[in-house]
């Protein structure tokens, strides 16, 4: 050790240090959450900064703004109740037609992975099942675009229960099932 510069079996305190550096900077914020099976490893993760708490009063202030915003807009929304109730039935249409479709494909997929013997698995019923889940896919939307023109018929009747159940439903299990579905398949169940 007569230069100082060596440390343990010929490692210089340079590259001791560059080292610990790379260490440190691997250690950082995400690799303990990953480490400690935080939120990155449960597949959702909110970023905030390392000073999360000066984001506190900015939000706190925007929630004024924003809060007059949504009722000033609802309240137009409720004078316009009409056109909106058209754009509205045309809008459940077409969500229910996308959601229920990819939610058809994916359940088809995992009961003709799961079970190829099944009767709807078979590839001599293929074209019975697409016509059949076709038509149900289209009866589900078309009774979700009336029912949602008919639940915004009058203003005061607003908000309808039933309708945000049915939204709520509407929207958590095709995506429930497509997102299950599809974790499924990529983990090879």
């Amino acid at each position: 050790m007569a230069t100082g510069r060596v440390h343990n079996a010929g490692v210089t305190l340079r590259d001791a240090s560059k080292n610990v550096k790379a260490d440190r900077a691997e250690r950082g914020r995400m690799g303990r959450l990953r480490r400690n099976g935080g939120p990155v490893q449960n597949g959702i993760f909110i970023p905030l900064p390392d000073d999360w708490r000066s984001c506190i009063l900015p939000v706190i202030g925007l929630a004024t703004p924003i809060g007059l915003l949504m009722v000033n807009f609802s309240a137009w929304v409720i004078s316009q109740l009409g056109a909106f109730r058209w754009g509205v039935a045309v809008s459940a249409l077409i969500s229910a037609l996308i959601l229920n479709s990819l939610t058809a494909i994916n359940v088809y997929r995992y009961i003709r992975n799961r079970w190829p013997e099944f009767i709807i698995s078979r590839v001599e019923h293929e074209n019975l099942v697409l016509v059949g889940a076709i038509a149900l896919v289209i009866i589900i939307a078309v009774l979700s675009a009336i029912f949602s023109y008919v639940g915004m018929a009058n203003p005061k009747d607003l908000p309808n229960g039933i309708a945000v159940v049915t939204g709520f439903v509407g929207v958590v299990i095709p995506l429930g099932l497509i997102i299950g579905l599809n974790r499924r398949r990529s983990q090879g169940g």
